[in-house]
């Protein structure tokens, strides 16, 4: 018979063994943060995922849909070794992809990360035409929830100059595009606005690559003509004389002698090709036709800013500032290429009315279409917060550019300055700038 104290000492000596070899609850992996695309082609997609502490290597799943890339039967690929990322092969072209993650350490495999959703290519990327990069940004110069403007225009151009983008859609410039105009002459930038009191949208471009592209107008004119005659005009009876050989009657006014009635003629000039375009909504737009100094080509820019709400009747007005916009566009277009770039206040996958009705009309969203990616994980809507917002499967970018099928992007990035996924440096508005470098046809 065991002593009670030798009973003691084999039990916390099992306890001690058994303590040993079970993992603790704590060690198991951790869920990895949302992973992200940063690069396509028609069959493959390059994925990046945060690192995981202890992660010695990682699981990717991928499917046609967020559902399917949680389920068991998805594709796995496995990472080599502690590097976060992989590059997904065998795709099919212009489809949709989902992808989630998991850590693997010695103690397991972790759970799946958020699902990331981007599309393959419909073509490779054959660079051709005119190249010039965009950038749409929304400043919030004058809405109620904009935080005030002083302090914050240094910040503004930065962003702009962080974009490296040839045009540049501003929304929400109201009463400040001249300002942000004046900021950014030094580096080369011009300003179109249709009116400085009507500045809610504004058009940014480089001079050095492009220029305000003219239209011959014609419009009638009607004025007095002085006598140009070979009469002698000195010997002319005062105020009126009857000129037989013009067969017009002419006045004396100030010592010279002009057509008593005015003469009309048609005459032409070339205007700016630029304008503005309004709802009865309140949706809002500027576009300018901008010529490339490279190529000679010409090319229709638009900044446009639609209803802000997510209420079902805000969304039925999406649609509908939508349709009306491309309407305009193209009409003033007369067949040019136009790129829409602007704050359309619509994510994808949450009543995305802009996007499907874009589609519908034949211009998709330069993200669905870039080759390359840079921050695709971060919404373009920041809400002034300091930790970096991202929203599930699609990134949550309600600031977009749309684009022909014809047209070619690469270097799609959401502009910010941020550090372990949170913002660096002095807020410069709201909204974070999307760009992206078009090869135009």
């Amino acid at each position: 018979m065991l002593s009670p104290l030798r009973t003691l000492s084999i039990v916390l000596g099992t306890l001690i063994l058994v303590g040993g070899l079970a993992a603790p609850a704590s060690a198991r992996p951790g869920q990895v943060g949302t992973p992200y695309v940063t690069a396509s082609t028609p069959h493959s997609l390059t994925v990046n995922w945060p690192p995981a502490p202890g992660a010695r290597r990682y699981k990717v799943t991928y499917a046609s849909s967020p559902s399917k890339a949680h389920r068991s039967s998805a594709h796995v690929k496995v990472s080599k070794k502690r590097r976060t990322t992989v590059r997904l092969t065998g795709l099919r072209k212009a489809k949709r992809y989902c992808v989630t993650v998991r850590a693997v350490t010695r103690h397991g495999t972790g759970p799946r990360s958020p699902a990331h959703c981007s599309f393959t290519m419909r073509r490779s990327l054959r660079p051709q035409g005119s190249t010039v990069s965009v950038a749409t940004f929304n400043v919030c110069a004058a809405a109620p929830n904009c935080r005030p403007w002083r302090g914050r225009e240094r910040a503004i151009v930065r962003r702009i100059l962080d974009a490296d983008a040839d045009v540049v859609a501003v929304q929400e410039s109201t009463r400040r595009s001249a300002e942000l105009a004046r900021l950014l002459a030094p580096y080369g930038y011009a300003r179109y606005s249709d009116d400085p009191g009507r500045d809610d949208e504004t058009l940014y471009y480089r001079t050095a690559k492009l220029q305000m592209s003219t239209v011959p107008v014609t419009r009638s004119t009607c004025e007095h003509d002085p006598y140009v005659g070979d009469d002698d005009t000195s010997v002319w009876e005062a105020p009126r004389h009857f000129d037989d050989a013009t067969g017009q009657w002419y006045l004396q006014r100030d010592g010279a002698w002009f057509t008593e009635v005015d003469l009309c003629r048609p005459r032409t000039k070339n205007v700016a090709s630029r304008g503005r375009f309004g709802s009865p909504t309140g949706a809002t737009a500027a576009w300018a036709s901008l010529r490339v100094v490279a190529t000679g080509k010409t090319y229709l820019f638009v900044s446009a800013h639609l209803t802000h709400s997510a209420t079902p009747k805000a969304v039925r007005l999406r649609r509908t500032e939508t349709r009306q916009l491309i309407a305009k566009a193209t009409r003033v277009a007369r067949g040019r290429a136009v790129v829409f770039m602007g704050d359309f206040n619509s994510y994808r996958g949450l009543n995305d009315t802009p996007r499907r009705e874009m589609a519908r009309q034949g211009w998709f969203d330069a993200y669905d279409r870039s080759a390359t990616y840079t921050r695709p994980f971060l919404s373009s809507l920041n809400g002034w917060d300091t930790r970096a917002r991202t929203l599930g499967i699609w990134g949550g970018h309600i600031d977009r550019i749309f684009i022909r099928g014809t047209v070619g992007s690469t270097a799609w990035k959401v502009v910010a300055r941020t550090k372990n996924r949170r913002y660096a440096g002095t807020k410069a508005s709201d909204h974070n700038p999307v760009r992206a470098t078009l090869h135009l046809p």
